[in-house]
């Protein structure tokens, strides 16, 4: 690519809002819709103001789990290829990414004794980043901390589920850069000023809201931030004899998508 930079950021961020229909194989809950029926693939143009931004070709196996996935952007069609891998209980352990058809990403997928995910690691070249995730009873995730190997820099986020159809999520920051906090104290009795200066590293909270309607699509997102609203966006859609969507609307973006079946 030759914006590889942004390429990568894309690729780390999509890993953990990416779309999945296979219950085992899902993270949390705020995904954008479930599928339905024996699909074959999914072809998804994303369009911003009319004007088409991305497409993304997935493709799946007989038994429902996803074996391919191409997503190319627009205008300069800058590519992403992503090959899974799974064991013998159909579990993602290795996936394999290639972007613009030169430079190529693993990533490596770990679970524990009971099959749920708890791990997954990001090779650019070596070891670049690491998730690791908690994971209740249900196969919801209720805890994530993403981490870079090198610098040590991580970001936590914490997930709640009020009902069926509302997922929450939290994600806590604590700055690596200080907050100079300069403080003048004036002593008139002393005819004296005294400067002191202090150092502290901020913290902040940012919240997400996801609402679903009763058959699993993304209906709402509220964002916060420090107690703040600062964003809303509502999603419309229009379903096919399958209950999957195949046109989303939401402000000023629309997705179309194309779904083949078995």
């Amino acid at each position: 690519m030759k914006s590889s930079t942004l390429i990568i950021f894309l690729i780390l961020f999509g890993l953990f809002y990416s779309c999945n229909e296979k219950t085992e194989n899902k993270k949390a809950e705020f995904i954008e819709s479930k599928l339905f029926g024996k699909i074959k693939s999914v072809e998804t143009k994303t369009f911003e103001n009319d004007t088409l931004k991305s497409r993304v070709l997935e493709f799946y196996k007989k038994n429902g789990i996803i074996e391919k996935k191409e997503t190319y952007f627009e205008p300069n069609l800058s590519s992403i290829i992503s090959y899974h891998k799974y064991d013998n209980e159909n579990r993602l352990i290795n996936e394999q990414i290639v972007t613009n058809g030169d430079s190529t990403f693993f990533i490596k997928y770990y679970y524990n004794s009971l099959g749920l995910e708890k791990k997954e690691e990001y090779y650019l070249n070596k070891l670049h980043t690491v998730t690791e995730f908690k994971i209740d009873s249900s196969r919801k995730t209720i805890e994530k901390k993403f981490g870079y190997v090198e610098t040590k820099r991580f970001r936590n986020w914490k997930y709640e589920y009020p009902n069926e159809n509302i997922t929450l999520t939290k994600e806590f920051f604590k700055s690596n850069l200080p907050e100079k906090i300069t403080e003048l104290k004036i002593i008139p009795e002393e005819n004296k000023k005294i400067k002191t200066t202090k150092y502290s590293f901020p913290t902040s909270e940012s919240k997400e809201i996801f609402y679903h309607n009763n058959i699993g699509n993304l209906v709402k997102t509220e964002k916060y931030y420090n107690g703040k609203m600062t964003e809303s966006k509502s999603v419309t859609y229009k379903l096919d004899f399958n209950q999957n969507w195949i046109k989303s609307e939401s402000e000023l973006t629309r997705k179309e998508r194309i779904i083949e079946y078995y």
